[in-house]
This record gives C-alpha cells, sequence and structure tokens, in this order.
C-alpha cells in the first residue's frame, strides 16, 4: 500500500499532468471567470514567499496555463485528479478539506497563485521531513483556525485516513472504530491534558511513524 504522505506529494504531480477533462460535464459557478496574465506585484509576491526565480514562476505559470487554460482548477477537475491517485478510494471527505483550504478566495475554484502555494509546499527539493505533511492535515482539519483540533474535528481526519488507505466500513469497530481512534490519538499526542490537540501536538512525527494503529497508514 503507498503511504498518504507518497499520494499527497503525487498529487501535485497529477495536477500538471495531461488530461482531457469532461468540460462537457463540468460545472462552472457563475462566481468563476477566467484569469489574466500574472502582474509583476503577484510574480515577486510568489518568489519572496517560495524562493523560486521569476523565470521559474513564469515556467510553472506557462504548464498550469497549458493544462488548464482558463487559469483556474474547477473543484471537479481537482477532485478527479484525486482520483487518479486514489483511484480505489473515497476520497471525498479528504477533497473537500483540501480543496476548501486551498481556495483561499473561496469563489469555487484553485487559481495559480493559490496552487503554487500547495505544490511548492509538497516539493522534494524543499521538504525537509514529514512534518509538512502533518501540518498540511492539521491545518485542513481545523476548520475553525483556532489552533486546536478538537474531537469534533479529529473525527473527519480519522475518517478520511480510512477512506484514503480503503478500510473497509466491516473493519471500522472495535479499536478501529472512529470513536476509539479519536480517544486514542489524543491519549498519545494530548501532552496538556485539554482534550484537543495544539499543532505542536499534532506536529510529531516520531510519535506518528511509531504508532501501529493510525502512523502507518502515513509513512509506509
Amino acid at each position: 500500500m503507498t503511504s498518504i504522505t507518497q499520494n499527497i506529494l503525487n498529487l501535485s504531480f497529477s495536477l500538471l499532468s495531461p488530461h482531457s477533462f469532461d468540460t462537457m460535464g463540468s460545472r462552472k459557478s457563475k462566481h468563476i471567470s477566467p484569469v489574466t496574465n500574472l502582474t509583476d506585484q503577484q510574480v515577486a509576491k510568489i518568489c519572496h514567499e517560495t524562493n523560486l526565480t521569476c523565470t521559474e514562476v513564469h515556467r510553472q505559470y506557462l504548464d498550469f496555463r497549458e493544462q488548464y487554460p482558463d487559469g483556474l482548477i474547477t473543484r471537479e477537475q481537482f477532485y478527479e485528479c484525486l482520483n487518479e491517485v486514489w483511484p480505489e478510494s473515497h476520497i471525498e471527505k479528504f477533497a473537500s478539506h483540501l480543496f476548501a483550504i486551498l481556495d483561499q478566495d473561496h469563489n469555487g475554484a484553485i487559481d495559480f497563485i493559490e496552487f503554487i502555494s500547495l505544490t511548492h509546499k509538497l516539493d522534494p527539493n524543499y521538504i525537509n521531513d514529514e512534518n509538512i505533511y502533518l501540518a498540511l492535515l492539521f491545518d485542513m482539519f481545523d476548520r475553525d483556525h483556532n489552533g486546536y483540533l478538537e474531537k469534533r474535528e479529529l473525527k473527519p481526519l480519522v475518517e478520511s485516513i480510512y477512506d484514503l488507505a480503503g478500510l473497509p466500513e466491516d473493519e471500522r469497530h472495535g479499536m478501529n472504530s472512529t470513536h476509539a481512534q479519536v480517544k486514542h490519538l489524543l491519549n498519545k499526542l494530548d501532552k496538556n491534558g485539554d482534550k484537543r490537540l495544539s499543532k505542536e501536538e499534532f506536529l510529531n512525527e516520531q510519535t506518528w511513524a511509531n504508532d501501529e494503529r493510525l502512523g502507518h497508514f502515513f509513512f509506509t
């Protein structure tokens, strides 16, 4: 089984791989309109945030526009790419949470600036450790953006891990039930006993890597 961390990395490649999207079946929000070329200010901002050169930004932008002529990745296209990465998994919960944090202006599509913020983070040339994936997961499921994962937010996280790993519904009981796994995560990671996980507590790669109940889905 390919690890979740490896498949998250594969997603950035899938998004720029040639596709024949079903444009007839794709519904575009009335709020979505084609984007114009990048401004000098936008290029400068991307360079500052990613350490890419202007030449690299323009090259990646051309690649992006070749794949997405309107300059936008629609929700349907994004989900299609995730289905390619996880062809035998139920990706709906995970895709919904990931799309929500990438679509920063909430217009129902991902533009190049939003796209580059993801792909740069996942670029193996810049990743120093596995914490980048855990940080991405934390941000995805911290829906109220208060800097903590509460019990109600850990439940869809566990369900998404199970869905991506392809764990059958009839095996999600006992110690593998969502409730039991949320309790397990809190017992293992909640160091100060406040019944929630701070980002610092969650970003404990060693604890995840040594965890036989959930960690192996990430790092094996």
